[in-house]
């Protein structure tokens, strides 16, 4: 799934260790919802999770992270369509058929293998294609999350937002896929800095 190999660049190009915690794979009936993949994150410049951090995670509360279980929910593994990310409406329809307690539980359901490591303490965090623009509804949502026990949420649009001011055309990203890619696209003045002004500062 490409927004696996996007999130994992993500937290490896902000200092992470990163490795595949879980693969999702197809249900074996239409009434359940697939599995998602978990990728297990750990940020060695960190001590310790901040348990104060908001439900909505931007790029600036990496660094607050010590250990996390990231969950994607993405394009390429839900129904999530363009239309969605111009109507509200339909993104709260989106969340209500994707997310359910068993899907969350699941993929976040706690190894054994990694409790040496700490990772049994990981944080909850959900990577989402977006999220509605209207307070009202934001606020449900995140209330939804918080029911389904989810420490944090990042949305597709700003994990894009800092690769791609990260990324530098005259550097080379040799085995990093991904990076290699949002340089090409700078580099040939597909994505200037000027265009990157209409993102939100993540």
């Amino acid at each position: 799934m490409v927004e696996q190999d996007l999130i994992g660049a993500y937290f490896e190009s902000n200092g992470f260790l990163v490795r595949q915690a879980t693969i999702a794979t197809l249900a074996t009936t239409k009434k359940k919802l697939n599995p998602l993949p978990v990728l297990a994150v750990m940020n060695p410049r960190a001590t310790s999770n901040d348990l104060a951090l908001n439900t909505r995670l931007y790029s600036a509360d990496l660094a607050k992270i010590r250990f996390a279980s990231v969950a994607i929910l993405g394009w390429g593994n839900s129904s999530f369509s363009p239309a969605s990310l111009s109507s509200d409406a339909q993104l709260i329809k989106y969340f209500k058929q994707e997310i359910d307690e068993s899907r969350i539980k699941e993929c976040f359901s706690t190894k054994s293998e990694w409790s040496d490591a700490g990772i049994g303490d990981s944080l909850r965090i959900l990577v989402v294609p977006a999220l509605p623009s209207s307070t009202e509804r934001l606020t449900k949502l995140y209330q939804m999350f918080e029911g389904l026990e989810v420490d944090g949420v990042l949305t597709l649009r700003s994990i894009l937002e800092n690769l791609l001011r990260q990324s530098q055309p005259a550097k080379s990203y040799e085995g990093r896929e991904v990076l290699q890619l949002l340089r090409l696209v700078k580099a040939y003045g597909l994505s200037k800095d000027p265009q990157l002004e209409i993102f939100q500062d993540d």
